[in-house]
Formats: C-alpha cells, sequence, structure tokens
C-alpha cells in the first residue's frame, strides 16, 4: 500500500480545466520566454527517502510547471528550492541546514531569498509564478525523538512558530519588492505528518499536534495575506482537520481520516519514518497549487506594506603586515563591521581582487575576521574588497580597495 505510487499522466491528474483562469496560451509560434520560480525546502525538490535524494520529477513543482506551462507556452522553470531550509537559512543563508547548504554562486548570492531576488530584479516583468514553501523545518525539530512534547518542546515550538510568521512576512516583502506585480505569488500551509503518531504507539502526540499545526499554518497564511500571496491550501488537501473514520488495510484498521491521509500520502507509516510526501502526496500538493491559482487572472492587489528597515552598516579591512609581498606569500587581512546601532553581526563575506572573486568566509557575532588570502601568482598591483552580505536585519556595505603589491 505504502510503495510509491504509480504517477497518473499529469495534464489529467492536475486538471488542467481547473486552471483555466490562469491565462490563455500565447498566439506566437515562438513565445518570449516567461518564467515560474520555485522556492523552499525539500518538498519543493522532491526529497524521497527510498532513494535518499531530491527527485525533481517527484515534487509537486514540477507537477504545477506542467500544468502552468501548458497553458503558457515558452514558460520556463527556474528551480532554487533547498532540501533542510528554515525560514532564517532561506534568509541569511547561514549554516543551519540539516544537510549541505545549496549552492547560489551562479547568481552571485550567498542565499535562497538572495538569488531569489536577484534573480526577479533581473527579470523584472518576464516572471509569471513564484511558488514559496518554507517554514516546517524550522518547528520539526521541536519534536524530540522520543516523542513527548514536554515544557521545553513546547515553548521551542511557540517560539518558532512567531520566527516562522515573522520570517515569512520579509521573505514576502522582498520577493514582491524585487518582482513587482506581474507575477502570481503563491504560498502554501503544511499538512502535519505528527498525526502518523496515532498508529505508531503516540496517541497523545497526535493529538497535540493538531493545534500546533494549525498555528503554525495560521503564521503562514496571515504573513502571506498581507503581502499579496494566495496561500494553497495544502493542509485542507491532506483532510488535516477531519476526523471521522475511514479503514485503512492492515495492520492499520480504523483511523481517522486526517491520519489515513497521512498514512497513504507520506513516508511516515513506512520502515522510513519520513515525513516527506511520496509520489501521491506531491500529486495532491500540486493541485492544491492550482486550485488556489485558478481563481483570478490579475494578481492580487497587496496593501502597502514595507519591510522593517534594515540597520546600516560599515566594513573596514586593512592588511596585516606588509603591503608588498612576493608570490609564495599569502597577505591577511583584518576585517571589521559594524552596525549603525551596535547590533551583533552575522552573514557571509566576500573577498575580491578587483572584480575577481577569491574567497567567501563567515563573520561571527562579534563582526570581526582575520581572512587569510590565497595566493596573488600576478606580478603588480592588487586592489582587494571586502563585502559584507548584510542579513535578515542589516545592510550590505564594501570596504575601501586595500593595495597589496606583489613583487616580480
Amino acid at each position: 500500500m505504502l510503495r510509491r505510487a504509480v504517477v497518473v499522466p499529469l495534464v489529467a491528474a492536475l486538471s488542467v480545466a481547473g486552471l483555466a483562469a490562469v491565462g490563455s496560451p500565447a498566439e506566437a509560434a515562438d513565445p518570449a520566454p516567461t518564467y515560474y520560480v520555485s522556492l523552499g525546502d525539500s518538498l519543493a525538490t522532491g526529497y524521497q527517502p527510498d532513494t535518499g535524494t531530491d527527485e525533481p520529477a517527484v515534487a509537486y513543482t514540477s507537477r504545477l510547471y506542467e500544468v502552468l506551462a501548458a497553458r503558457e507556452p515558452g514558460l520556463v522553470h527556474i528551480r532554487l528550492g533547498c532540501s533542510g531550509e528554515t525560514t532564517k537559512s532561506f534568509v541569511d543563508g547561514l549554516p543551519d541546514l540539516r544537510s549541505t547548504p545549496c549552492d547560489y554562486s551562479g547568481y552571485d548570492a550567498t542565499s535562497q531569498l538572495e538569488a531569489a531576488t536577484s534573480f526577479l530584479a533581473a527579470h523584472r516583468g518576464k516572471v509569471t509564478y513564484v511558488s514559496l514553501g518554507i517554514g516546517a523545518n524550522d518547528i520539526h525539530p521541536c519534536v524530540p525523538s522520543s516523542g513527548a512534547i514536554d515544557a521545553g518542546a513546547l515553548e521551542c515550538l511557540t517560539t518558532g512558530i512567531t520566527r516562522v510568521g515573522t520570517n515569512v512576512a520579509l521573505i514576502d516583502a522582498a520577493l514582491r519588492e524585487a518582482g513587482g506585480s506581474t507575477p502570481r505569488y503563491v504560498g502554501m500551509t503544511y499538512y502535519n505528518p505528527f498525526l502518523a503518531a496515532y498508529v505508531n504507539g503516540n496517541k497523545p502526540l497526535a493529538t497535540i499536534s493538531v493545534p500546533v499545526a494549525s498555528q503554525l499554518n495560521a503564521a503562514i497564511s496571515g504573513a502571506n495575506a498581507a503581502h499579496g500571496f494566495v496561500t494553497a491550501d495544502v493542509a485542507g488537501a491532506f483532510s488535516s482537520a477531519e476526523g471521522r473514520t475511514i479503514t485503512l488495510p492492515p495492520p492499520f484498521g480504523d483511523v481517522p481520516l486526517n491520519v489515513a491521509r497521512v498514512c497513504q500520502w507520506t513516508w511516515m507509516c513506512t520502515p522510513y519514518t519520513d515525513i516527506h510526501a511520496n509520489d501521491t502526496g506531491h500529486q495532491v500538493i500540486a493541485r492544491a497549487f492550482v486550485a488556489a491559482l485558478a481563481p483570478s487572472t490579475a494578481p492580487p492587489r497587496p496593501p502597502v506594506v514595507r519591510p522593517p528597515a534594515k540597520v546600516t552598516t560599515r566594513t573596514q579591512a586593512r592588511v596585516i603586515g606588509k603591503h608588498r609581498i612576493s608570490r609564495t606569500k599569502r597577505a591577511r587581512i583584518r576585517v571589521r563591521v559594524v552596525a549603525a546601532d551596535g547590533r551583533r553581526l552575522g552573514g557571509r563575506l566576500v573577498v575580491r581582487d578587483g572584480k575577481r572573486r577569491l574567497k567567501v568566509v563567515r563573520i561571527g557575532a562579534s563582526g570581526r575576521r582575520v581572512v587569510r588570502l590565497p595566493r596573488l601568482k600576478r606580478a603588480g598591483k592588487h586592489r582587494i574588497t571586502v563585502t559584507y552580505k548584510g542579513s535578515s536585519t542589516t545592510r550590505a556595505s564594501r570596504s575601501k580597495p586595500v593595495r597589496i603589491t606583489v613583487r616580480r
């Protein structure tokens, strides 16, 4: 029952007719490209535990794209999702991911948000859809492996949900500012994988997970509504609030419908005990996005909501030791980043020799870092600059050039 389900032909399974209000096919034989940008965590990338890797063909984003592309010839899918992403890592690019941080160097970016806003700004007016699924990884680690929800876990969940609401609002505002009013922006609520505890010997966890999941989804939906995003009701598609009893094949028997859906459409009731959606689950998620996009042909008009003002910073750099070195020496520079209000910093430093990027390093809360440069093999003068990339609360800044001469 719980093997990966056979994929129904996508256009039929997702009902292209349900998307008729989204737009009409272009008349041109070779239409100019437009773009669908998909953002989010491991659901957006299609991670599957049986292969232990992302499976883009399984992902709801690919299924949604096929429906959208059928209505909009020339649509190109830009995949920026990253497995393990939290709302914090989405914004700051800091390595608090539970998997290997994704590489956005092709966008000259160190975070998913930076890559997304860079692409949206560069293709303003040509992006027609943006989907976002983020927030679940902020709270899943709060549930102990034992499944026992104690006071510490509840405090972690409360803090995490508050952070999700704040960060999703910031993300939504930044995406809309970069992309303008042309794209249809759509977020999503989450199904509740911990309902599976009902059949795994921990009914109290299944019971208490219901209001927690509801609070998380309310925080996401509220942030989306405030910034002109529609929200795909994935929780509703999984019947997350439906408690009527249905019968599953052995060994499960009679269980509530919301429990049954998690068992049928995710890997939670298999030996993998994994939260991710399976093939069928991703089809259900894609249909929820289709339904969210179908009612209106025009992007929603959001209220004028400005993202919180970021604090300005100042970056300073100076050479430690001599400014004239040989080709075999590696220069060191001392970097200091100061916020205007004195707040603690964190983020990335990008070190360049002219336009050539030499390395990217992290800077901690102290705002100080000694950076050892790679060997500068070209003899002559070099202009070294250090750029602080900023964070969710601080602006980027760049140092004045530091001059280093390599002797012939």
